[in-house]
């Protein structure tokens, strides 16, 4: 009877991810202005100090990391740039996701700075976006600390704030299609779904130059503060969803609980999603993400909810490592 009634729709989301670029700067020699010129990354600045590579951070555990601000700059605003230019409507690959470790080391004199992730457009280079880490001291009155959202025209408090000398993972989604992008820091969520930029618009958009900024709170760079944005690695990739079909065995146990079997692939990770009416689909099953490991093989499920099931649909999400 049960056979007879459940329902079992079995399909396979594809998710491929295709590396646009990473680093983990152990390549750069140690030392100041060598985190400009090497791996064709890019600076306003060379000179003074501002931009280095170090390899003691975190009792150096990251390995070589680099640096942006501590010394007096030449100028208000530096930036330290990495050319992509993902062109995503030739690709098809309209989702961007950038992942970076970063920490924030606070100012010991009278002054604070603002630190930025800011992403740049293909057409003419412009900014479009930023996350932008404003550290003013927290104590001020009407203070800016914390963590700020630009669209290239506006600014929005993500009423988040951060820790000076932690180590966060910075990691953010771009739909440039949609014009959205979400954040979260170390799994605590910044932002989501909100617009990407307002600066441009449709098939402009596209992923030009990614890169970190420096900018002073006073006009003056005699005024620096000696403060400095860590960068530990930087990862971008782009990804393409495609709906494939693959072989689904869909049995039933002794205890009348439905069974999903298929060929895991080594190194991707599954989710077993289900509903009862193919709209709204869940993916809060009992022990419903799995993994094969680094070897592909057969992986089961069984969805052991009571009381037993008279019909429902299933499909299985995986994304690549």
């Amino acid at each position: 009877m049960f056979a007879r009634l459940l329902t079992c729709l079995l399909s396979l989301l594809t998710v491929t991810a295709e590396e646009i670029y990473f680093t983990d700067f152990d390549n750069h020699p140690v030392g100041n202005n060598e985190w400009v010129g090497y791996d064709d990354w890019l600076g306003t600045e060379d000179t003074n100090g501002v931009n280095f590579i170090d390899d003691n951070a975190f009792n150096g555990s990251l390995g070589n990391s680099a640096g942006l601000g501590l010394e007096r700059p030449n100028n208000r605003r530096v930036s330290v740039l990495k050319i992509l230019n993902h062109d995503h409507v030739e690709t098809g690959e309209g989702v961007i996701e950038i992942e970076t470790l970063i920490s924030i080391k606070d100012s010991d004199n009278d002054f604070r700075d603002d630190f930025y992730f800011s992403i740049f457009n293909s057409t003419g280079g412009n900014p479009i976006a930023s996350i932008r880490f404003d550290n003013e001291d927290p104590e001020a009155t009407n203070t800016r600390f914390g963590i700020w959202r630009e669209d290239g025209q506006n600014q929005f408090d993500t009423q988040v704030n951060f820790i000076h000398e932690e180590l966060y993972d910075l990691f953010i989604c771009i739909d440039l299609n949609a014009n959205t992008w979400s954040a979260d820091l170390s799994g605590l969520p910044l932002f989501s779904n909100e617009t990407f930029t307002s600066s441009v618009s449709g098939s402009d958009i596209n992923l030009g130059i990614v890169g970190y900024e420096w900018q002073l709170s006073s006009p003056l760079t005699l005024s620096y503060g000696n403060n400095f944005l860590l960068v530990g690695d930087l990862r971008v990739t782009s990804v393409n969803n495609d709906v494939t079909p693959v072989d689904l065995l869909l049995s039933i146990n002794e205890n009348a609980e439905p069974v999903l079997e298929w060929e895991g692939k080594g190194g991707f990770t599954y989710q077993v999603e289900y509903c009862d009416d193919l709209l709204n689909w869940k993916d809060d099953l009992p022990n419903s993400v799995l993994t094969p490991g680094l070897s592909s093989g057969s992986i089961i499920f069984t969805d052991v909810t009571s009381p037993p099931l008279t019909k429902r649909f299933y499909r299985v999400i995986t994304k690549a490592p």
